[in-house]
């Protein structure tokens, strides 16, 4: 299968400054089940990294501990249940806590809309008919496919990452983004290859970040994101990820909260 080569013009058309009649919801309202009580900067950093990109509202779904530490970061972030046109889940989850599943379970089956699933979620990949991205690193895929009786190690999956994201996207009828220093996208029909970002990014952090900003696009484009173009978004939000980290990189080592900051500056950059 051939692969495409993702650029800032191809994300473009995923990007778009608010109309004169736009609203809060017209944005698109992304739903965060993220975080947990031993990792709580997860739900932050997915919550921030959204509104930094411009998406209507973020709905904050966790701990009461972890929402009220979200909104002391962000106080516009809102933490009572209503209408989610993308959920995120998963992202500072333990795999293992039955209390974080259920919620994210419940959840999200109270409305049939598109997710990410990332870190603690992954388990959840081909639970849904709606369309589903999955955002493992080498790692978590070679975990998650172990669960479909296809064994195969991370050096493998790192020698030949398009051919496994193929197999994931396949096995779980989900899109793919496989993240790493060169990072791949695929569904059934097509793959993505990202420019290669910094090696900076290798941090605690870097990954909640990207699913933020993932979630932001996705929503709002809402209207249009179908299983066909999910990771064409997805590709829109890991070079934004990637153009954020490259800016701040320039200082050194990444300071995960600057480089959010720099995050609206390249949405503006993008669109134009």
């Amino acid at each position: 299968m051939k692969v495409e080569k993702w650029s800032a013009a191809k994300s473009k058309k995923y990007l778009k400054a608010p109309k004169k009649s736009d609203h809060k919801y017209s944005r698109g309202v992304l739903g965060c089940i993220t975080g947990s009580n031993q990792f709580p900067g997860a739900a932050l950093l997915t919550t921030e990294s959204a509104l930094a990109c411009g998406v209507g509202m973020v709905r904050y779904f966790g701990p009461e501990k972890v929402k009220r530490a979200v909104i002391q970061n962000r106080p516009e972030v809102v933490i009572s249940s209503g209408r989610v046109d993308v959920y995120l889940m998963g992202s500072g989850i333990p795999e293992k806590k039955s209390i974080f599943r259920k919620l994210m379970m419940e959840q999200a089956n109270r409305t049939k809309v598109p997710r990410i699933l990332d870190a603690g979620g992954l388990y959840l990949a081909g639970a849904s008919k709606q369309p589903t991205l999955i955002t493992p690193h080498v790692a978590e895929l070679s975990n998650l496919l172990a669960i479909k009786k296809i064994i195969v190690s991370k050096s493998e999956i790192e020698k030949d990452p398009v051919r496994w994201a193929l197999r994931a996207a396949e096995t779980f009828n989900v899109s793919v983004l496989l993240k790493g220093n060169k990072t791949f996208l695929a569904d059934k029909h097509k793959v993505i290859e990202m420019p290669e970002a910094t090696s900076w990014l290798a941090t605690a952090g870097t990954g909640d970040v990207l699913a933020g900003i993932i979630g932001a696009v996705a929503a709002q484009n809402k209207e249009n994101l179908t299983s066909e173009n999910f990771i064409e978004m997805a590709a829109t939000g890991a070079l934004i990820h990637a153009m954020a980290a490259k800016v701040q990189s320039k200082k050194g080592p990444l300071n995960i909260g600057q480089m959010v900051m720099t995050i609206p500056t390249i949405v503006s950059k993008l669109i134009g």
